[in-house]
Formats: C-alpha cells, structure tokens, sequence
C-alpha cells in the first residue's frame, strides 16, 4: 500500500492510474477492480468516475440492459466499511431480481468481490469494487489491505478527474443556504407547516414561504422535497437534525 500512495502521487492520467490499481489489485489477489460514482453504466458523463478493467462482455451488458438491479450499489450507499458480496444481505434486502444479477456477474467471472464505499459528501455515492473469478480464491487475508487500496484509489481518481475534466454543462454548485433559509427547510424537513415554523422562528408564515422559494431557486429544484433532499445530498442539513 505505501508503494501504491507513492505511485500515484505522481500519476496524472487515468490510464496510468488504471495500470497502478490493476497490478495492486492482482499483488493482493484479486481478478478485477471497478472504482465508479453510482452512475448507470450507459449514462454519459465527464465528471464522474467509471475506471474499471472488468470483462468488457459484463460492462457491454450493464451498458444495454435497463432493467438490471444493482444490490452492490444500494448495499455501498448503506454499509459503513468494505463488505463482501457474500454478504450483500446484510445490508440491503435481496429479490429475485438482484439474485439473478449476481447469478449473471458470476458467469460473466466476477463469482465473489469486495466493495469499498466511498462517500464524499455533496457528490454522487461511490465505491471501489474488487472482484475474484472463484469464490475459493478470494484473498481473504487481504481484505484490509483491499480496503486501504480502495479509499486511495477513489481519491486518486477523483483529484485526477478534478484537473482534467470540467464539471457538467448542466450543473452549478449552488451558493450556501442563509441562515435563514436553512431553518426554514430543515424545520420543513421535520415535517412542519409554514405557520408552525413561523412561530418557532417569530416571523411571518409569508417570510417562511419567501425563504423557501429562494432556497428552492438556489437549488433549481420545483418542489419542496427536491430541496431537502438536495439540502441533505449536500450536507446542509443532516439526518440526525431532521429525525430527532
């Protein structure tokens, strides 16, 4: 691992680094990796991570079918350190639908893995993933290193993406909520009217409608639910304030 932060300290492409985590993923045992920010794989876009050497038959498939499920994602944006695939019912419920969709990754060779999540908060959820073509030859005795090479290589990617790709057309970094404003949408988050939150604050139930309008133009959102869960995406408000 030290050797590995040593490289890519110094790396400044993504192929490179693409190398790098391909011949440390195979020095502690393992087949494949795919380090992605949880975007469809069919979903274009130039400030996301998608860095992966998996079968290129397994990404051509995530590519085109629609209808696959995605327990590996959904588990990530729940767990908080690395899991092991086998292990996906842990933390998120499994139907038949992500039963076959692991059942298809095993045939196209990535029969057991590893995942590392990574959040950043204010971006899109992500994680590193490791994966084996046998489910006996997963490096068991290898798994915190996995964990190491995982945070270190989502980052290396993303300052990587920073400098070389510019931000979506379609997206703006919102300006801070005031004060004010950030109130009045976590007071809305709790589940309160306009007229309660404007006797909790002592100012009129109209201001309240008036701060929440402009929070919403902050965020380019239409309704007062696209605002809180942006507000909570960015970390303006956080879960612990909203369920108390």
């Amino acid at each position: 691992m030290q050797d590995f932060v040593a490289c890519v300290s110094t790396i400044e492409d993504m192929a490179s680094l693409r190398e790098a985590i391909a011949h440390t993923s195979r020095e502690i045992g393992f087949d494949y990796f795919a380090i992605i920010h949880h975007i469809r794989f069919g979903r274009p876009s130039t400030d996301k991570v998608r860095l992966s050497n998996y079968p290129i038959e397994w990404i051509a498939k995530l590519r085109v079918d629609e209808t696959l499920s995605e327990p590996v994602m959904r588990a990530a944006e729940r767990a908080p350190t690395g899991f092991l695939w086998s292990q996906l019912g842990d933390y998120t419920p499994l139907g038949e639908r992500d039963l076959a969709y692991m059942r298809l990754a095993a045939h196209y060779g990535l029969e057991e893995g590893y995942t590392v999540p990574n959040h950043v908060p204010g971006e899109t959820f992500g994680s590193c993933n490791f994966a084996v073509t046998r489910k006996e030859a997963l490096p068991s005795d290898n798994l915190a290193a996995a964990q190491a090479l995982g945070s270190f290589a989502f980052e290396a990617a993303r300052q990587i993406l920073e400098r070389t790709s510019p931000p979506s057309e379609d997206y703006v970094v919102p300006a801070p909520l005031t004060d004010r404003q950030r109130d009045c949408v976590l007071f809305a988050a709790r589940g309160k009217s306009d007229s309660v939150i404007a006797e909790l604050l002592s100012i009129r139930p109209r201001t309240v409608n008036e701060h929440m309008e402009a929070a919403k133009r902050r965020y380019s959102v239409a309704t007062r639910t696209q605002l809180i869960v942006r507000a909570l995406f960015r970390s303006e408000i956080c879960f612990s304030e909203v369920i108390d």
